[in-house]
């Protein structure tokens, strides 16, 4: 009997992790079909095979004019999720283009609460990949993803300014608020919409494929802008 119950617990443990690494899984990969599908609008295309056969010139042009979203795998055993965003080019020198990226970090840990013990090889990792993003340019916004975290772990993250995330739409939401904060500082520095529009749109296609609304008061403000320079 006590054999039986023992494999019972075993068996119940074993189906609750794989449940739980599912989710974590599933959560990594509903992150990439969203901004996969961004891409395919931005560059007009149905599948991959279309963005193979598209020109070099061709990606290029779109770059400038549509902006651009990438989406890779990094880290060790391909646990890091980086999505890359730079907006399209304007003529106006100050605005040419700004490169934004959010670094998660899947700790596929399924069995407890991530501990501060944990942290310095997950946040090595993360680093690694921030500090060559932001050589290269970009804004950067890293932060983990897992089942639970300990208090302590989640000070320890705020101390380094890491993001923890359970859920895909806490994980959505925060992506959210940065964009917003980005359109919202656009709307407020932005003496005229007809250079910037380009911006403006593609900021706000990215909300709208997250499954969010951009704030009346930005689209209003940005609205009763002047298309033109006063003269």
């Amino acid at each position: 009997m006590k054999l039986r119950s023992s494999n019972n617990v075993s068996s119940s443990t074993n189906k609750l992790f794989a449940q739980s690494l599912s989710q974590l899984y599933e959560i990594k990969g509903q992150v990439i079909k969203i901004f996969g599908s961004l891409r395919k609008q931005l560059l007009g295309i149905r599948d991959v095979i279309d963005l193979i056969n598209l020109p070099r010139w061709a990606k290029t042009r779109i770059k400038e004019e549509m902006g651009s979203i990438e989406v890779h795998e990094d880290g060790y055993g391909g646990k890091i999720l980086v999505l890359l965003l730079e907006d399209p080019w304007t003529n106006e020198w100050t605005k040419k283009q700004r490169k934004t990226a959010f670094v998660i970090y899947f700790s596929f840990q399924t069995s407890k609460p991530i501990v501060p013990a944990q942290l310095p090889w997950k946040l090595n990792q993360i680093y690694k990949i921030v500090n060559k993003l932001r050589a290269k340019g970009y804004h950067v916004f890293p932060s983990i993803m897992a089942l639970s975290f300990s208090p302590g772990a989640k000070e320890i993250l705020k101390k380094h300014k890491v993001e923890a995330f359970e859920t895909l739409e806490s994980l959505k939401g925060w992506i959210y608020n940065k964009l917003v904060f980005r359109l919202q500082k656009l709307v407020e520095i932005t003496k005229f919409t007809f250079k910037f529009d380009k911006i403006f749109i593609f900021l706000k296609t990215i909300i709208e494929g997250l499954g969010f609304d951009v704030p009346h008061k930005i689209l209003e403000a940005w609205a009763l802008k002047p298309k033109f320079p006063e003269r």
